[in-house]
């Protein structure tokens, strides 16, 4: 009995699963405040006139796409067009809400494998992931979550549904949502089909996991430092005025510059 309580921990009910803070007039971020920092990712989301763009869908565990709703002007349900930088959980955990699925190609087996494990339970998991992690300065606590969504909600046995994309994209494409144009940058290393998307208007990278401002996950078994190399020489000149990263807050091209030169200093020796 001991044994299940300590597995079963009793967690409250979360009153909102997400928080939504926006950062310009046409741009917010949703984040997940009851995960763990390890899968609490930033999700972009950016209004635009005929349809709005979703950028990654966090990890599945409360439904987006109703809360999504809440933000619809004039009560008016709008058409989300949804696009994932990359498929780890919590980029992709919510990806099946959406009719509109946009994923790099090399993504499409890491996708495919997001059911797998125990996702929510590091308690669980292979000792050779943690060791894995351990190596990029992540110890992750026995369940990532310090709530659930509704009663009933069991962490430990938590799967997200699969969903294949519905449209496959790559670096160089385009997507023109009316009044707002965002080109797709190829930014493998963190997995083999990262990437960004650069919004012409606010002259922003949409960064995904590829960079932000803490310590880089490249230890993984889909994770490749020489390939991760390049895509910081590109991010290096990557002539944007704002970084929206997958995780934690916006910074400047300063900062990504600094970002991207530490990162070849260390792993590029």
């Amino acid at each position: 009995m001991d044994d299940e309580l300590e597995r079963h921990p009793h967690l409250p009910v979360a009153v909102d699963w997400f928080s939504l803070t926006w950062v310009t007039a046409r741009t917010a971020v949703i984040t997940e405040p009851h995960m763990d920092d390890l899968l609490r990712a930033g999700l972009w989301y950016l209004r635009v006139r005929d349809r709005d763009l979703l950028v990654d869908t966090g990890n599945g565990v409360g439904a987006l796409t109703p809360y999504l709703a809440r933000l619809a002007r004039g009560g008016r349900a709008r058409e989300i067009v949804c696009i994932c930088t990359h498929a780890h959980i919590d980029h992709i955990g919510g990806f099946h809400e959406f009719e509109r699925r946009l994923l790099h190609p090399a993504e499409q087996a890491l996708a495919a494998r997001v059911r797998d494990g125990a996702p929510l339970a590091p308690a669980m998991w292979s000792e050779p992931l943690l060791a894995q992690l351990a190596q990029s300065g992540f110890v992750p606590p026995a369940v990532l979550v310090d709530a659930v969504p509704y009663a009933g909600f069991d962490p430990y046995t938590f799967r997200p549904e699969r969903a294949a994309p519905t449209h496959l994209v790559r670096g160089g494409d385009e997507i023109d949502l009316g009044d707002r144009r965002l080109t797709i940058v190829d930014l493998p290393g963190h997995t083999p089909g990262s990437i960004g998307l650069v919004d012409h208007e606010e002259r922003a990278l949409v960064a995904g996991d590829a960079v932000y401002d803490g310590g880089l996950i490249d230890t993984l078994p889909e994770s490749d430092v020489e390939t991760y190399l390049g895509t910081m020489e590109a991010l290096r000149r990557l002539d944007v005025d704002v970084v929206y990263p997958g995780h934690g807050w916006p910074f400047d091209r300063r900062r990504l510059q600094e970002l991207a030169e530490e990162y070849l200093r260390e792993r590029g020796s």
